[in-house]
């Protein structure tokens, strides 16, 4: 199965420091300052020192994942800078494309797509800015940096930097589902009926791909060729559906099923799984024989930024080794910041559901046409609507 050689070898460099940090002294990440309540808007007679944050440091708006802009890092990004944040959260990459695209990127300063997303999507949609690095403290970044400029570039041009990476697989309830996790056909197994939970998103397309001995990432250069490959996928889920308790939308969700029993598989992401099982060990992320699917989530400037300078500020504040390590502390993501980490608990999980043969065999998301985002979304909507 064809992999991305360059993201293969970076991350396994990430993992080995992950754990040569985990031997060393920790640092403590330093306190977020106390934002307090929102304040009114000022009256047209206030005096100058009590609007100056806002005409410093104006207002940075960020179109991101949940968990990757903690309150706690806000609040400090604000008292440092005087720049105000507003966040808009999306579940997937085809939600931040259709949003940027029906305003090319007017509304939305600094955005987090997944890489495989940047360079096609700048191609077709030009909502994208390039990257001037020289306003980017690329020295604290870690051995991704390269690998993912890149794999962002577009006619000669970066234009994201890498922020998170992670990987999809399975989550199992292993005292009622002790021998799931083998294969991804264990989310089509009938004994384990009603208990079975996943998306009907591209990630599950992957995953049961990938279970059928098929590869979608050589397939994808031809159009033919790939609805072919997703009208296969189509006709397992369809076959499946029956045992599906639920598909579920967000990581709250699906962490509130499995700690309800009301599902004892499921997919999930690693840091949701991972946090899960810190909270109680019956939860165990498993990557299957099929090997997980990867992705490198990035940060990207609109095309349509307000305050560019702003987004440049708070790429440079986050990946800072002291504020990455919170989002890996609170979240279980591994970020691209040069000698960030979690807790030691974590790093072991990590350790234990990833060792080198596993991540050798990552299936990392791919970069895709147009016309296969189409067929992806087709896809998903004939399995909502099958009965």
């Amino acid at each position: 199965m064809k992999k991305s050689n360059v993201l293969i070898v970076v991350v396994l460099g990430l993992i080995f420091s992950l754990f040569a940090v985990s031997c060393g002294k920790k640092e403590e990440a330093a306190p977020a300052a106390d934002a307090g309540a929102s304040e009114e808007a000022a009256p047209e007679e206030a005096a100058p020192e009590e609007a100056a944050p806002e005409e410093a440091g104006g207002v940075l708006r960020m179109l991101t994942w949940e968990g990757y802009a903690p309150e706690e890092l806000v609040e400090k990004f604000t008292a440092d800078t005087g720049i105000k944040v507003e966040i808009s959260y999306i579940g997937d990459n085809n939600e931040l494309i259709a949003k940027m695209s029906a305003t090319h990127g007017v509304g939305y300063d600094l955005v987090s797509p997944t890489l495989s997303y940047v360079a096609t999507a700048q191609e077709s949609q030009g909502i994208y800015q390039p990257l001037d690095l020289s306003k980017v403290n690329t020295d604290q970044i870690n051995e991704s940096l390269d690998a993912v400029l890149e794999g962002s570039t577009f006619e000669g041009e970066p234009y994201a930097i890498p922020f998170v990476w992670g990987t999809t697989a399975m989550i199992v309830n292993t005292e009622l589902a002790p021998d799931a996790g083998s294969t991804y056909m264990d989310l089509c197994d009938p004994q384990y009926e009603n208990r079975i939970s996943y998306r009907s998103k591209y990630d599950t397309l992957y995953m049961f791909a990938y279970a059928q001995g098929l590869d979608p990432e050589a397939a994808v250069g031809n159009e033919d060729d790939y609805r072919a490959v997703m009208d296969q996928v189509l006709e397992k889920l369809i076959e499946c559906k029956p045992y599906v308790r639920v598909y579920w939308d967000s990581r709250q969700q699906v962490e509130d099923l499995l700690k309800k029993e009301e599902i004892w598989i499921a997919s999930s992401w690693d840091a949701s799984a991972w946090s899960m099982s810190l909270e109680d060990p019956k939860f165990k992320y498993v990557v299957p024989e099929e090997g997980a699917v990867g992705w490198y989530d990035t940060l990207a400037i609109s095309a349509g930024a307000e305050n560019v300078d702003a987004a440049y500020e708070w790429i440079n504040f986050i990946l800072a080794k002291e504020n990455a390590s919170v989002i890996s502390a609170q979240t279980g993501y591994q970020t691209s910041s040069a000698g960030a980490a979690g807790s030691d608990e974590m790093l072991a999980l990590v350790e234990e559901s990833l060792p080198p043969e596993k991540m050798s065999n990552i299936n990392w998301y791919f970069p895709k046409p147009d016309y296969a985002t189409d067929i992806e979304a087709d896809v998903e909507e004939q399995l909502k609507a099958a009965q």
